[in-house]
């Protein structure tokens, strides 16, 4: 078998290596990191999150675990002897409940929605995943570096 290219593990490793001294840049990397799947490698898709544990405040990373069960586990059946892995789309967000909270000195609030498809070992187009995701972030500054606080993502109706 092909080994899958190492375009995922680079992009990953380019997306931790973020400039953590904006917000913006922080939380746009912090989306694509958790929606980018490996099925391959990961158990569930609290995995990606996992991955992403290094931009997030040490509270936020101590509480980030991998559940027992997978919520997408039918999905991951599906794809996995494909060697499938996520290719995400990172666009404005919807702001829950219509707040979104004001920027200070040291906090961020910051939306985006996400959209994906998944993709062969090879990566070929595989298919389009019908979800809509919006991922809604803190952030907080703490010796001149942004780091994600917490984070809630919610599957919007398609």
């Amino acid at each position: 078998a092909t080994p899958k290219p190492a375009a995922m593990d680079v992009t990953v490793r380019q997306l931790l290596e973020v400039d953590r001294g904006r917000p913006d840049k922080v939380a746009a990397a912090f989306a694509e990191l958790i929606t980018r799947w490996d099925v391959a490698k990961d158990k569930t898709e609290t995995a990606a999150a996992i991955r992403a544990r290094s931009l997030m405040t040490p509270e936020l990373a101590k509480r980030t675990v991998e559940p027992q069960r997978n919520a997408s586990q039918a999905l991951w059946l599906e794809l996995g002897p494909l060697g499938a892995f996520s290719e995400p789309a990172i666009g404005p967000g919807v702001p829950i409940d219509g707040e979104e909270g004001t920027d200070s000195e040291d906090v961020a609030y910051r939306n985006f929605t996400a959209t994906w498809t998944w993709r062969d070992a090879e990566g070929k187009h595989l298919k389009a995943d019908q979800r809509k995701r919006n991922i809604f972030l803190v952030l907080t500054r703490s010796r001149g570096a942004w780091s994600v606080a917490d984070y809630v993502t919610e599957d919007l109706p398609a």
